[in-house]
């Protein structure tokens, strides 16, 4: 007879961070180190841990935000840590978010979680009265490359013209090093003539400090800096985590000299191959227009701007499209008048 499932408030840090490595469903904005760093930003988290006798089966990390006086968001980045096939482990989470964030007085709770879209695990969190949401807060695509295979073939995966770029970089003398903590504000600097050069809105880049105090004391990030003839014109900030080396941020100089030192692809091709030695299968290049790659092929040459930009660069490291299964919400003020 299998073990019955509970729910239980999550407490040790260690056995919470080796479910949600080893869980494939799982990612770097599920462990213990993600939450710590979101309630330094004011977002606490709360932690669930579902059970069967005394092993973890899935887990799920909300976070608390508030917008306004007594106006609270919460919000489950890339979770539960469950496989969608376990119906009774996802419902009983799920449901208990749903519980916990009402009686904290949520307007809204937000589900993202880290499953490829199907028809299955849409109705999944349909039936808790979920629905799609109208705004997202992370990329619904995103690019892959298979990082599994030898490095010789990950690098022959390339298309040619990202290959030249890398062998030219290091030609130029680019040089990519681990960046240390007090050099995150260097990578900052960066990060904001990149916002003011594509006339992005300013990122709130606490997170990027916070980033290396919870997460580089067990090198599960790393901030890498390309150099050029004594100067630092680009850097990437990238996680690794449940068998996914995760790119968040990148930021690079404008001068032409940068520019033509071609840096960038040198920088994800240093950290694949760190992702590789942690045992990673996956790069995630985190975001790319919302289209299947057959629209995404087609226009890709033709359009410009916003994410269709970040696409060119991204295809040439041959990777593969992938769709997450979305944005789902729960309205609070809907859910009670449908009962009412």
């Amino acid at each position: 007879m299998s073990d019955a499932l509970t729910l239980v408030p999550a407490t040790e840090r260690e056995s919470w961070n080796a479910f949600v490595e080893a869980c494939p469903h799982g990612h770097v904005f599920q462990t213990w180190e993600w939450g710590d760093l979101q309630a330094d930003l004011s977002a606490p988290p709360t932690r669930i841990a579902a059970m069967r006798g005394d092993r973890i089966v899935g887990a799920l990390q909300m976070l608390m935000f508030e917008t306004g006086p007594d106006r609270r968001f919460g919000f489950v980045p890339r979770g539960p840590a469950a496989d969608p096939a376990d119906v009774e482990v996802v419902d009983a989470l799920v449901g208990a978010a749903i519980e916990l964030a009402a009686a904290a007085g949520a307007f809204l709770l937000r589900f993202e979680p880290q499953w490829t879209r199907t028809p299955e695990n849409i109705a999944m969190l349909e039936r808790h009265g979920l629905g799609v949401a109208r705004q997202r807060i992370m990329p619904l695509r995103t690019a892959l490359v298979d990082i599994s295979r030898t490095a010789d073939d990950v690098f022959a995966g390339f298309h040619s013209n990202t290959r030249n770029r890398i062998r030219l970089a290091q030609k130029q003398g680019v040089e990519v090093r681990i960046g240390q903590p007090e050099e995150m504000e260097t990578f900052l600097a960066l990060f904001d003539e990149t916002t003011t050069r594509h006339g992005m809105r300013k990122a709130d880049t606490d997170a990027m400090r916070l980033s290396a105090k919870h997460f580089g004391h067990r090198d599960a990030m790393r901030l890498y800096l390309a150099r050029h003839q004594g100067v630092d014109i680009a850097g990437i900030v990238v996680f690794v985590g449940s068998g996914w080396a995760t790119y968040l941020w990148g930021a690079s100089s404008a001068a032409d000299a940068a520019r033509k030192a071609n840096p960038n692809q040198l920088l994800h091709w240093t950290a694949m191959q760190w992702g590789k030695e942690r045992g990673c299968h996956t790069y995630d290049l985190y975001g790319i227009p919302d289209y299947d790659v057959e629209v995404l092929e087609a226009e890709y040459h033709r359009q410009t701007g916003g994410m269709w930009n970040l696409y060119k660069f991204k295809r040439g490291f041959g990777v593969a499209v992938h769709r997450h299964v979305g944005t789902f919400d729960c309205v609070f003020a809907k859910r009670a008048a449908a009962v009412s």
